[in-house]
């Protein structure tokens, strides 16, 4: 099974899950874990979508979307692989320097840990320099929305509580991991980690 999010990578993880596939002789299967509102439209989303879906639909696989409805990524990938009996599940990721170790949390290992009789394929995407501005796609405007004991990340204010800030979303990963940029009240800026679109910081 192949997961693919919204990025340049797809279509070089999906043929590398079609490959895998005919190596093993098994079915393949192509996720999407769509985090978007549902009446939210997105022109560069769309055209991914339309080239994910003709690939899959080349290698006779199928395509799968699930949204995430405020559900972490890693426990929907496990659920969808265990429903389709998937035993390889194929992701991208970058390779990690010593600076995305010590500003980010690591979504592999969530998802390794969740995972059960399945093997992981991580295709590395591309090897990054040190550095904010070599590692993070420049930052954007962005609100920590409460929802129930969590915050997570949203385009808008919502809700009773909404803090705002820059969101600085890692490059070349197929999944919404990244720092979220804070303003302090003695004026210094403090960087908040986001993985899977939830603050795992305490605030």
């Amino acid at each position: 099974m192949v997961c693919v999010h919204y990025g340049p990578h797809g279509e070089r993880l999906i043929r590398r899950g079609v490959q895998l596939s005919e190596i093993i002789g098994a079915p393949l299967f192509v996720l999407n874990v769509d985090s978007s509102d549902i009446d939210e439209y997105n022109q560069s989303k769309e055209m991914y979508m339309t080239v994910w879906k003709r690939l899959a639909d080349e290698a006779g696989a199928e395509f799968i979307i699930r949204k995430r409805e405020g559900r972490k990524t890693t426990d929907i990938i496990v659920e969808v692989a265990e429903m389709n009996e998937v035993t390889q599940i194929v992701i991208g990721q970058s390779a990690q320097t010593r600076w995305q170790e010590l500003t980010k949390r690591n979504f592999v290992n969530e998802l390794i840990g969740k995972m059960k009789m399945m093997d992981l394929h991580v295709v590395a995407v591309q090897r990054m320099r040190a550095g904010l501005e070599e590692t993070h796609e420049e930052g954007v405007i962005a609100y920590l929305v409460k929802n129930g004991d969590e915050y997570q990340l949203s385009d808008e204010p919502k809700g009773e509580y909404s803090l705002k800030g820059k969101f600085f979303h890692e490059l070349h990963t197929e999944f919404e991991n990244g720092l979220f940029r804070i303003e302090q009240e003695d004026g210094k800026a403090r960087y908040l980690h986001i993985c899977d679109g939830t603050l795992t910081d305490t605030l």
